[in-house]
């Protein structure tokens, strides 16, 4: 790929790993309940590294992609940082430290594919600092327009100082925040220095029970309230199997799920803002006018595929794949997307 929008990515979040257990039946855990359930063969990661990898993997070393975190001197990070490195993220600012372990989560998922997970907040990935940003852009020699990438499972601090330094050097600002954090990115401000936020129903619903909103359209209503703090806000709200809803220039549009058997959709989401920040770097827009399919078709169906893998990385999707995907199903997708994401290196 050549002629690529931007020039960089920088990202932060949590860095690390976990297991997963499946329960036998749909019914929610209950507060004091301790219940059997199969401990499955798969592996886990954590939100940046997953992100991050699919970003690498379609943009085939076409430009650097960073990552600034913190691992724990264990096997848990010693094997994030290796697949990192492999796919071609730059962790030279990714450190070991030496008092914290790797973040670690306990993921559990329904028969009905409903799930969640328990995630450590005392790991290294918590002790992520404002100063190891501000340490990057003083030690990168890094020109042109970058995309920031503010991942969750780091301090909120961390993510506001990102995307404060990436509104001052121009960058085009992505990130994803936590239903507990809403109200203070309210408070805050730092939804004001995002160009794309990317939640699901659950973030969404979130928000607007902070701002006290009375809806009848409760997606175009989250999407008018960001776009009074940021005109050219960009959202992504992901709905599961029921699709997403995208928003850019004050017009919105429902993209549906393709339906696969599902093995796992533990990171099924971050695939999907992966594929649409790939996307955007290859200079494709989120919204096209148009009868043929678009960026958040092309997300939907990477998605599709990675819900078929057990793992939360789908370490065989890339552009090839997803060609071949969408030949077998048949998608016209938009001149756009044939000419700039599939064009050969």
């Amino acid at each position: 790929m050549k002629n690529l929008k931007y020039d960089y990515v920088v990202g932060t979040g949590g860095i690390g790993g976990g297991v997963l257990f499946r329960f036998f039946d749909d019914t929610t855990l209950g507060r004091n309940e301790s219940r059997l359930a199969e401990l499955m063969d798969t592996k886990d990661f954590c939100k940046l590294h997953i992100i991050l990898h699919y970003i690498a993997v379609y943009m085939e070393n076409e430009l650097p992609i960073y990552a600034i975190g913190r691992v724990g001197n264990d096997s848990n990070g010693e094997e994030a940082l290796s697949l990192m490195k492999k796919y071609g993220i730059n962790c030279s600012h990714v450190s070991v430290d030496p008092k914290a372990k790797t973040m670690y989560s306990v993921c559990f998922v329904y028969p009905n594919s409903d799930g969640g997970n328990i995630t450590s907040q005392n790991s290294a990935s918590g002790n992520v600092s404002v100063e190891d940003v501000e340490y990057f852009f003083e030690k990168e020699d890094v020109r042109g327009r970058g995309l920031v990438l503010a991942a969750p499972e780091v301090a909120l601090e961390v993510r506001e100082a990102l995307l404060q330094k990436g509104r001052e050097r121009g960058c085009f600002n992505v990130a994803s925040f936590a239903s507990e954090e809403m109200a203070e990115c309210v408070e805050l401000g730092i939804l004001d220095n995002v160009d794309l936020l990317a939640i699901n129903e659950h973030e969404m619903e979130a928000l607007l029970h902070v701002l006290e909103l009375e809806y009848d359209n409760p997606y175009q209503e989250c999407y008018e309230y960001l776009k009074s703090r940021n005109p050219k806000m960009r959202l992504i709200i992901t709905l599961g199997g029921e699709g997403a809803f995208l928003f850019e220039n004050g017009s919105g549009e429902r993209v549906p799920a393709i339906w696969k058997p599902v093995n796992s959709t533990a990171g099924a989401g971050d695939c999907f803002l992966a594929t649409v920040i790939s996307g955007l770097l290859c200079g494709i827009p989120l919204l096209e006018n148009g009868e043929k399919v678009g960026l958040g078709g092309l997300a939907s169906l990477a998605s599709s595929i990675k819900v078929t893998c057990k793992d939360t990385i789908d370490f065989s999707l890339n552009r090839k794949k997803l060609y071949q995907e969408k030949e077998k199903l048949g998608i016209e997708f938009s001149e756009k997307i044939n000419r700039l994401f599939w064009r050969k290196s």
